[in-house]
């Protein structure tokens, strides 16, 4: 019944083959229930390109993020040999609705918007000369539009220097991202700002702040498995040993034993050890802040 609500039989082919896909992947019961749910999918993409085009031109049409909502039929088309998914695509359509989202969220600000609009158009004629990448564009974009809906929130029209004052000391961390901004504020809108001299480990403070709360976060929910124990290492990295946290998610199993009431990981030709989440207490966490190298002193590492 569905195949006659296509014009092109390759596409209508394409329906029948994805059903019967369906059918041996969920069971037969809910492929019949779920198959319908697909078929404006598949009738879009007859009706813009009679043919199941590239991955490239259907991130163009439908955004990855759309992509996501028919995941079994994307699924089912990888698995044919139909679409080869392109990962670089795929983040770099992100990025695009992420700064779409940037901009959309000062829309009540007519002001503000043209501020973070002409900024965005600036760092765009960069990347169109090759000189910056859109990811470089969204951790540009993201502390200049906190700027000016804290600026809004003040009734003020364009941010001055109590904004960004307020605004590094609450993420000091966002110094280096916001220094562009404000050098367009200041040749752009003629604003009277300066991006001021970093306080001594005030980012470290915070970002050990942050980090500690996470920890006792995950105390108190008390996960387990797999997920979770990459989590808590990837963090219990970052707090007591000052390690990037992306450290922690590539550790793998074999690199990680049991010792102590705690997991010790090598990495490097180091040893670092690290308290289970459930042995932790929010006491040790305070006491060892101070010193994120504390255990590796303690065992002697």
């Amino acid at each position: 019944m569905n195949r006659a609500a296509f014009t092109v039989s390759t596409m209508a082919d394409h329906f029948k083959r994805f059903g019967a896909w369906l059918a041996v992947t969920v069971g037969d019961n809910k492929a019949a229930i779920t198959v319908n749910r697909y078929l404006p999918f598949f009738l879009e993409i007859e009706k813009v390109w009679q043919a199941i085009p590239d991955y490239n031109r259907l991130v163009a049409h439908f955004s990855a993020e759309g992509l996501r909502r028919v995941r079994l039929p994307m699924r089912w088309m990888q698995e044919t040999g139909l679409v080869v998914k392109d990962v670089a695509v795929q983040a770099e359509d992100s990025e695009k609705r992420q700064i779409v989202g940037m901009l959309k969220a000062l829309e009540d600000d007519p002001a503000g918007l043209r501020i973070l609009k002409g900024y965005h158009d600036t760092l765009m004629t960069l990347v169109k000369a090759g000189k910056l990448g859109l990811r470089s564009v969204r951790l540009s974009l993201a502390p200049a539009k906190a700027l000016l809906l804290d600026a809004q929130k003040k009734g003020w029209k364009k941010p001055d220097q109590r904004t960004v004052d307020a605004y590094l000391a609450k993420v000091p961390g966002q110094r280096a991202a916001l220094s562009g901004f404000v050098r367009h504020l200041r040749d752009a809108h003629s604003a009277d700002v300066v991006v001021p001299k970093a306080k001594d480990g005030a980012a470290q403070k915070v970002r050990q702040r942050k980090l500690e709360q996470e920890m006792l976060a995950m105390m108190c929910d008390g996960g387990e498995g797999d997920e979770f124990m990459r989590r808590w290492v990837s963090v219990g990295l970052a707090y007591f040993h000052g390690l990037p946290r992306k450290v922690g998610w590539e550790v793998t199993g074999a690199s990680v034993r049991t010792e102590d009431n705690g997991v010790v990981m090598d990495l490097s030709g180091r040893s670092y050890w690290l308290p289970l989440a459930k042995e932790a207490s929010a006491d040790n966490l305070k006491l060892n802040a101070e010193n994120h190298r504390v255990f590796d002193i303690g065992l002697g590492l």
